[in-house]
């Protein structure tokens, strides 16, 4: 052969292929690959499930229990900081000598 020209290859055979197949077709089938479900997904899906899953009876009665149980609480509290808040507000009048206006 001739002397070596800078930059170029000598002509040879190409290079091996790397194993497990390479090129376009392999790389369209990895990222082909289905996605993975995220927590939030497989939870909505397990959730859905096992709601169909219950009779009417059962459905009602988990609506009741947790309507009842978190808007009553918060109720509760609200009514709560008013009575505390009321109750601190007419012992700073009486302190002060302020009469009721009733």
């Amino acid at each position: 052969p001739g002397p070596a020209v800078p930059g170029k290859r000598p002509a040879g055979p190409p290079p091996p292929r790397p194993p497990g197949g390479a090129g376009l077709a392999s790389l369209l089938a990895k990222i082909d690959k289905p996605k993975k479900m995220s927590t939030m997904e497989k939870s909505a899906i397990d959730w859905a499930k096992y709601k169909s899953a219950q009779t009417a009876d059962e459905r009602d009665a988990m609506d009741r229990f947790a309507k009842d149980g978190y808007v009553e609480r918060q109720a509760f509290m609200r009514r709560v900081d008013e009575r505390v808040a009321a109750n601190a507000r007419d012992v700073r009048r009486k302190r002060m000598g302020v009469k009721d206006d009733a």
